[in-house]
């Protein structure tokens, strides 16, 4: 039922048909779990190896040359179409393998309600399984308890919860059974009187009502948005797969010229079809898909040594095309772990905490940047064992992540404990006896310890500024602190205070206490400052993405205040430029289809909800932004799923992100995403290259196949020498080009152009000039050896080495942008190179030269003098190329 928070909790009995104090009744219990199903998640389609094995295959380049296989068949050329089989198997082969995942989000999703719930049936407490949980059962919640099913509170003590799987946020959120009226629509975090499936219970008890199970829970809601959001198309699958369709279209416009001129001349339509059909294998880059599939499966392993796993190929060039990083912040921009940052005490002195998170490595320095000796600073001692023993929050130390068991602010105070090398179980042990616990009460925001010192009673309290500094008699000292507290919360600090009531003599029930309070006052010894701190690499790679022109965008369930000052800290652009969830539901209301244009320049979006997550990765993609977006809770699932590219924590992320983003960092930093998107960048890059290369190899044999025909001569290659050239030899230094280093400062170039193709014209015009100049010398060479020697198999074998050699030479004009790239420096940078040419040099000698292949290739060997013809050509053709290209073509970046 909408808006349960706002309903008192007699309504919500009522609505719900359930008793307050009895809950509901076995039998109708029993009828409930029949009407609404049991209390689990709809489970996902597994994702299965055929299914994979399909998608590699639905590429438009894989479709044309499985249609060449097919016409190399039915013309009775079997070495033919095997041979573009084997082509199209090694793509496929290497994205299988590469791209082959187990695991799906709602299975991991499952994991989280599966357990026991306490409830209120027939007046008695049972224990049930939580998949028999119903609208209308009542549930007893305590600390440690995870909750399984979402629910309205009618009754608490002192009760708070962790919510961070659905907001994100690391602070507890205390929560109450009261109304919330103040406005027209709240996001979960601001949901106090409501808890929520997947949360867990960190501190006192409550009684709350079922109000949802199963897929109308909230984290059913999300895995429902993840069953239905499909991932993007990934830039470059759209690149390829438009590039087949304009291969398509060329080799069907050159099969038909070839038909007519062949008509014209007379020829049989027979013979001129088999011709038609040589030209369409020719105009085909077989290697492609292999290239293009082992490249980005290169890229894969690269990216592993920087500590990230990419999960599928696309997606490691797609994060060199990213627009816009929508980071979650908790976890992702800081640490996800609260921290005490600034110490002030009562007596005006200051210090400053260094360190993050839990880790018990830092200092604590005092206003002139000098680390403080408890023993030889009596103020911030007596300060420090008061914060300590108002604690009761356990760290664990591990090897990898400490961990806080209990709250998380609480434990901060813990943790500073450490830095100057004192625990509570210190203090316990050496002076104090814990006599009585008052644990934090959300109402009265404080909680206290009584302890025993020798025969005298201490309490000492830590709780909310505002309602403390009424116990402090001292008019002057109040004003001192608020304008303290005014400071530090304008820095985006969470504020605590911490007092203390020395030699306390009344009794030890909170009555008393209170009266004692109201009476005598006590004694407010400093305040805290606490933070969810940025973590220690971002602020630097926050810059550098901003730099690539990459926009930052902060995504969050904190406080808008908090988020911006945290944005401010960590450098991003605009970080003044906020947004809450609740505006943003209403902008969708208001003006659906000025939506984008009231938030590209948001930087900061603050208490949002996972739908709102999703609508803001949706709104960017819609105006042609690639779009990456990270996170590592339940609640950034859908928008992990939805975006160009989801980025998951591997430490702190859940089961649940890390299943549905296409890339998981194994160290949580922001960094490695820095570092992806320049492999990325580097890689399109290099598929450009590649790109470049096998479509001018394919012009050259296109042009000097057009050129015979038009001159009525026998082709100057035959469809094996075709195959051999764009299948074997090509293919080598192609893989090679896998391996440049990337050109220039590619991280100061900002993401290319959505409007802008992989083959767009200057690209075009690049291939097109490369292609003619070595077709028409290579026919050339055909043209001179048949002619002078009248033989076509020689003929035909110059032309084949010349193309070879031509091709292996062009890598020179293909690997470097603005110079040569044939050079002992350019060399070393690709080893790979190198070998690459010499293997292709020696398929080509073995088509020559190896008997059975010679004669299948039907080759003749050749001479010196041919040898010194073909090598002088390579040669000058080269360099006319590089001259060419200077003067002719304009740079494409």
């Amino acid at each position: 039922m909408e808006k349960i928070y706002k309903k008192e909790t007699d309504q919500i009995v009522q609505d719900f048909e359930t008793d307050a104090m009895n809950g509901l009744s076995t039998e109708e219990a029993a009828k409930r779990l029949e009407k609404y199903g049991p209390n689990e998640l709809d489970s996902s389609e597994e994702v299965s190896l055929i299914k994979i094995i399909l998608q590699n295959l639905n590429s438009v380049i894989v479709y044309l040359l499985l249609g060449a296989s097919i016409l190399s068949f039915l013309m009775n050329d079997p070495v033919e179409g095997v041979a573009v089989l084997i082509a199209v198997l090694i793509a496929v082969v290497f994205g299988v393998v590469s791209e082959y995942q187990a695991a799906t989000s709602v299975e991991s999703l499952l994991e989280l309600v599966t357990s026991e719930t306490v409830v209120i049936r027939e007046g008695k407490r049972q224990t049930i399984p939580s998949s028999e949980l119903v609208p209308g059962d009542l549930m007893y919640l305590i600390n440690g308890n995870t909750i399984s099913a979402d629910g309205r509170i009618i009754d608490s003590s002192n009760f708070a919860c962790i919510e961070s799987s659905l907001t994100g946020e690391a602070e507890s959120v205390e929560k109450n059974a009261d109304p919330l009226t103040d406005e027209e629509s709240l996001s979960i975090g601001d949901r106090v009187n409501c808890v929520f499936s997947g949360t867990a219970v960190t501190r006192g008890n409550a009684y709350a009502i079922v109000t949802a199970t199963g897929m109308k829970t909230e984290i059913g809601h999300i895995s429902e948005m993840m069953s239905e959001g499909e991932h993007s198309e990934s830039p470059l699958n759209k690149e390829l797969n438009q590039l087949g369709k304009l291969l398509i279209l060329f080799a069907f416009v050159a099969a038909i010229l070839v038909i007519l001129i062949g008509l014209i001349q007379g020829n049989e339509l027979s013979s001129v079809i088999q011709i038609a059909i040589i030209l369409a294998i020719s105009a085909i880059p077989e290697a492609l898909p292999a290239v293009s599939t082992i490249t980005l499966a290169r890229g894969m392993r690269k990216m592993a040594t920087h500590q990230t796993m990419v999960k599928t190929l696309a997606s490691v060039e797609t994060l060199g095309s990213t627009d816009v990083i929508a980071s979650d912040k908790t976890g992702t921009l800081t640490e996800n772990q609260m921290t005490v940052e600034r110490v002030y005490l009562t007596n005006e002195a200051q210090y400053t905490v260094s360190g993050t998170g839990y880790s018990t490595e830092g200092t604590v320095t005092n206003d002139k940047e000098q680390p403080v000796n408890l023993e030889e600073d009596e103020a911030l001692s007596e300060f420090i064992h008061a914060a300590l023993l108002a604690s009761e929050s356990e760290l664990v130390e591990k090897e990898d992540v400490n961990e806080i068991i209990g709250d998380p602010t609480d434990g901060s105070v813990v943790v500073l404990g450490h830095k100057l090398s004192l625990t509570r179980e210190k203090l316990e042990n050496a002076t104090y006896t814990l006599e009585k616990k008052f644990p934090f009460d959300s109402e009265k925001k404080y909680m206290m310890n009584i302890y025993q010192e020798d025969d005298r009673s201490h309490l000492f309290i830590k709780g909310a500024l505002d309602v403390l500094i009424e116990q402090n008699q001292s008019s002057e000292e109040n004003q001192r602190l608020e304008a303290i507290n005014e400071k530090i919360a304008e820095e985006g600090l969470r504020v605590l205070a911490i007092a203390k009531i020395s030699d306390y003599t009344g009794e030890a029930e909170e009555e008393a206490i209170e009266a004692h309070m109201a009476e005598q006052g006590l004694t407010i010894l400093g305040l805290v400052g606490i933070i969810d701190p940025p973590r220690k690499d971002v602020i630097e790679s926050v810059a550098l993405t901003q730099q690539a022109g990459i926009k930052v965008k902060m995504i969050t369930g904190d406080h808008p205040k908090t988020a911006s000052v945290i944005a401010k800290e960590i450098g991003i652009e605009g970080y003044e430029q906020t947004i809450t969830g609740t505006e943003l539901d209403q902008l969708l209301a208001e003006t659906p289809d000025d939506f984008y244009e009231k938030i590209k320049d948001i930087a900061v979006f603050a208490r949002v909800s996972p739908e709102n997550k999703l609508q803001i990765v949706e709104a960017y993609q819609a105006n042609g932004l690639t779009v990456a977006m990270t996170g590592d809770g339940v609640n950034d699932a859908p928008a992990l799923k939805g975006a160009n590219i989801g980025v998951a924590m591997g430490i702190r992320g859940t089961e649940v992100a890390k299943d549905a983003s296409d890339m998981i960092l194994m160290d949580d930093r922001f960094t490695s995403i820095v570092e992806a998107i320049k492999e990325g960048r580097i890689i399109f890059s290099n598929i450009k290259k590649f790109v470049y290369f096998l479509f001018t190899c394919n012009m050259i044999e296109l042009i000097s196949i057009f050129l015979a025909l038009l001159l009525v001569l026998p082709l100057p290659l035959n469809p094996l020498h075709i195959l051999w050239l764009n299948l074997v030899v090509d293919s080598f230094p192609a893989l090679s080009l896998a391996f440049e280093p990337g050109e220039g400062n590619i991280m100061k170039q900002a993401p290319r152009n959505k409007k802008e193709r992989l083959v767009n014209w200057p690209f075009i015009q690049k291939i097109g000039l490369s292609g003619l100049i070595i077709g028409i010398s290579s026919f050339l060479v055909f043209l001179y050896f048949f002619h002078h020697y009248d033989q076509v198999e020689l003929a035909q074998t110059a032309a084949f080495t010349s193309m070879g050699l031509g091709q292996l030479a062009h890598i020179g004009n293909v690997r470097k942008e603005n110079h040569f790239g044939f050079s002992p420096k350019n060399f070393a940078e690709n080893r790979y190179l190198l070998g690459a040419l010499a293997i292709s040099f020696a398929l080509i000698l073995s088509a020559i030269y190896l008997p059975g292949l010679n004669d299948l290739f039907h080759s003749v060997p050749l001479q010196p003098i041919h040898w010194l013809i073909i090598v002088a050509q390579v040669i000058a053709t080269t360099i006319l190329v590089y001259l060419a290209k200077k003067v002719f073509i304009k740079r494409e970046n």
